[in-house]
């Protein structure tokens, strides 16, 4: 019986000077030199340029000259839907992308 009663005044002196003994806590500032500051701009304007290379480029650029450029381009998927991104327009235009988000990120 001594024994748990000594137990107890030990823990609760432990517990109710655990505040004052602790540090507080204090704001420090996020660095801007971390590697995480690039992820968030090469993955969107990766994405971007896998769409631009994907849907909008064969819309700007005719059939007619793209044929005439490449035939393969041509041969690639040409549609507006999931396939049009495993092409190699998507797969150029997402490294561009994310070239430019590297770049914007500086």
């Amino acid at each position: 019986m001594a024994s748990r009663v000594t137990a107890i005044l030990f823990a609760s002196s432990i517990l109710a000077s655990a505040p004052i003994l602790a540090s507080s806590a204090s704001a420090q500032p996020v660095r801007a030199d971390g590697s995480s500051s690039y992820a968030v701009p090469v993955v969107v304007g990766a994405a971007a340029g896998a769409t631009v290379g994907a849907l909008l480029w064969p819309a700007v650029v005719p059939a007619a000259a793209a044929t005439a450029a490449a035939p393969a381009v041509a041969a690639e998927a040409t549609g507006w839907g999931w396939g049009a991104f495993l092409t190699t327009r998507a797969a150029v235009g997402a490294v561009i992308g994310a070239g430019a988000g590297w770049l914007a990120a500086r």
